[in-house]
């Protein structure tokens, strides 16, 4: 009797050791868990910050690639059509990205859940790159140009429409400025008038045909825009490698097509032809490589923003290796478009560290 009411006296007591206990630790417990939590989500941020940097970095390279890659297209002259400069391209790029998957163990095929995906891609920057060599072969480079770089434009707003990532005024004042830049740089023709540095003597072609060239230059910017938001869509479902084989192997495929139909293959001769076909193809490889690692790593609209630096690297190859002084307008441009995809990186580091 007097055992059960001194247990229940116990249990009934809220001074008991047992439950004094628990009340002192629970708070510590607590407070250890909140600060694990918060030193855990302060790593990760600082993580996804410097992956984000090393993705506009990779980016940046991306455009070297590729400015490299038209540089060796226009030491090449005007040999061969566009699609047998695709064509070539893709066939370099694929047997390199596929030396690459067996070198990391990457299955090149990807994982079958984002296989349609890969498709998808490929044909989307097949297309945009086909169209684009077509606007080059009709129009002067400089329209050419400025027409198909309006993709970092589309592609930050397809990305804040299909992907949810912030499209701020201030980024689209940044991306109207790097617009202007592009403009200034390649002063096109349609724009700014004149007719000494217009379409080649020898390459009279008629307003429809011009238009024409100019919309292919346009649709060839949307196309590369939607390219770029389905790596961001696949995010890390496939291997930047996979990316490159699938853009490789649908080329293959639809390049011969268009040569075809539309154009007449030409053989190369010599080893300078084979030469610059092959340089061609690696450079466009090693942008390939950076790009889709960069697409990965950052921001969609930043990141594709920082591929306008290939107009920089143009610049920098026009002046040095092909002796192609710039006028003011050009040092202008040049300099906008440096500023303005700068000040969106930054901005966009800000802001997640303000968040």
């Amino acid at each position: 009797m007097n055992s059960s009411s001194s247990s229940s006296s116990n249990s009934s007591n809220p001074s008991s050791a047992t439950v004094n206990v628990v009340n002192d630790s629970t708070p510590l417990l607590r407070n250890a868990q909140k600060m694990f939590y918060q030193q855990r989500q302060q790593e990760q941020h600082q993580h996804n910050k410097r992956r984000e940097i090393i993705g506009l970095l990779f980016m940046t390279l991306s455009a070297l690639g590729f400015s490299t890659m038209s540089l060796f297209v226009k030491l090449s002259g005007t040999s061969f059509p566009s699609f047998e400069i695709v064509f070539a391209r893709s066939v370099v790029q694929t047997v390199f990205s596929l030396l690459g998957c067996a070198i990391l163990k990457v299955n090149p095929l990807g994982q079958p859940g984002v296989r349609r995906w890969l498709l998808f891609r490929g044909l989307a920057g097949t297309l945009g790159l086909c169209l684009f060599f077509y606007s080059i072969t009709q129009l002067p480079l400089a329209d050419a140009t400025v027409v198909f770089f309006l993709g970092p434009a589309f592609t930050a707003i397809l990305a804040s429409i299909v992907l949810g990532e912030a499209f701020t005024l201030f980024d689209g004042i940044c991306s109207v400025a790097c617009m202007v830049g592009v403009v200034l740089v390649s002063k096109p023709q349609f724009l700014f008038g004149g007719h000494d540095g217009g379409v080649p003597k020898d390459q009279d072609i008629s307003e429809w045909q011009r238009l024409f060239a100019v919309l292919c230059a346009l649709v060839g910017a949307m196309m590369s825009a939607v390219a770029y938001v389905t790596v961001r869509k696949i995010g890390r479902g496939a291997h930047y490698m996979v990316h490159v084989v699938y853009f490789g192997l649908v080329s293959i495929v639809v390049a011969p097509i268009g040569m075809t139909v539309f154009q007449t293959p030409v053989m190369p001769h010599g080893g300078y032809e084979y030469g610059m076909l092959l340089l061609v193809g690696l450079s466009a490889f090693v942008g390939q490589c950076f790009l889709n690692q960069g697409l990965q790593m950052a921001p969609a609209g930043p990141g594709t923003l920082m591929r306008m630096n290939d107009v920089v690297f143009a610049f920098l190859f026009g002046i040095f290796i092909l002796h192609e002084y710039p006028d003011v307008y050009s040092i202008s441009g040049a300099s906008i478009i440096v500023l303005m995809t700068s000040a969106m990186g930054i901005h966009k580091i800000y802001s997640h560290t303000k968040k």
